[in-house]
């Protein structure tokens, strides 16, 4: 388990209902996840699925109904743990009428930054979210992607081992998405194990090393994206010349476009077509590649079976 940064175990929780409901709503199923120190780790799942559940058990804000969890080899309520922890909520929300700096020194003491690191410690927070400008202004002029990137420099504070975000992309423009996703680059160069969650399955696709699914309170799949995203299919790559026969290839092709030169990727998912692509003889330049699945579309295949849409 030391080798670890978060571990759960058969984790569940649920929800006293609404009066009117006989039985508790589970918010969490049987949550059995390993999360490997020093790895970038998107935890994905649509609203409602028990991503923001998950995270307040092991913050220790909330107490599962059953099952254990385990934070950096120790037991989610380890108190002494949280100096070791960044933790982003999903809705930030700080005393307004403080200022940037007056908050941040704030939270330093709560983390028990030694006092004569605090403020060097706080500036270069700041300056990994470029808000130094904004340092000395009240939290209550800030917009909401301000906001984000303020909570954001608190989590840095304490030089953590773990960083746990919970959706760190909303309310930011491309640009900070840009920056958020420089600076888990950089913590991860540091040590440090970042867990995340959001529904910008591009950006996740992007940055992770291991992902996890999960679906009204159920994982459905984890492990390295390597792995996850396994071959499915055939790409053709079809020249300009050939514009007839890629034309004729669309007609059974599940997804089409065309570059900039001129030339047709075609792709096919059914073994069926893939394997009359491989008996068929083609022209000089058209060329077969294996095809490998994108995380969305893993993400949706998986989300649509559990619906039962197919």
């Amino acid at each position: 388990m030391d080798d670890h940064a978060i571990v759960t175990e058969e984790l569940s929780k649920q929800y006293r209902g609404a009066l009117w409901r006989l039985r508790p709503e589970a918010a969490l199923k049987s949550l059995s996840l390993s999360v490997p120190r020093g790895v970038v780790f998107g935890f994905l799942g649509p609203n409602g699925a028990g991503k923001t559940t998950t995270i307040r058990c092991l913050m220790d804000l909330i107490r599962p109904s059953s099952g254990n969890a385990w934070v950096l080899g120790a037991p989610s309520g380890d108190v002494a743990i949280r100096q070791r922890v960044g933790y982003l909520p999903d809705n930030p929300m700080f005393s307004p009428h403080l200022t940037a700096m007056q908050f941040l020194k704030l939270c330093a003491r709560l983390l028990k930054v030694p006092g004569d690191q605090r403020r060097s410690r706080i500036e270069s927070a700041l300056k990994e979210v470029d808000m130094m400008e904004s340092a000395s202004r009240p939290l209550r002029e800030f917009s909401r992607g301000m906001i984000q990137r303020i909570g954001i420099a608190q989590t840095l504070l304490n030089e953590p081992d773990l960083l746990i975000l919970d959706e760190p992309l909303v309310g930011l423009d491309p640009h900070g998405r840009k920056d958020l996703l420089e600076i888990v680059r950089r913590q991860k160069q540091r040590g440090a194990c970042i867990f995340f969650c959001s529904h910008i399955l591009s950006d996740v696709e992007k940055l992770c090393d291991q992902v996890g699914i999960l679906f009204k309170g159920r994982l459905l799949c984890s492990g390295p994206l390597t792995e996850l995203l396994g071959a499915k299919g055939m790409n053709v790559l079809v020249p300009a010349k050939e514009e007839s026969l890629a034309r004729e290839l669309m007609l059974d092709a599940e997804d089409s476009h065309r570059e900039a030169d001129g030339s047709w990727q075609l792709s096919f998912t059914s073994e069926s077509k893939v394997k009359r692509l491989q008996e068929r003889s083609w022209p000089e330049g058209v060329l077969l590649q294996p095809r490998r699945e994108g995380l969305e579309e893993l993400f949706f295949r998986l989300t649509k079976q559990e619906k039962g849409d197919g």
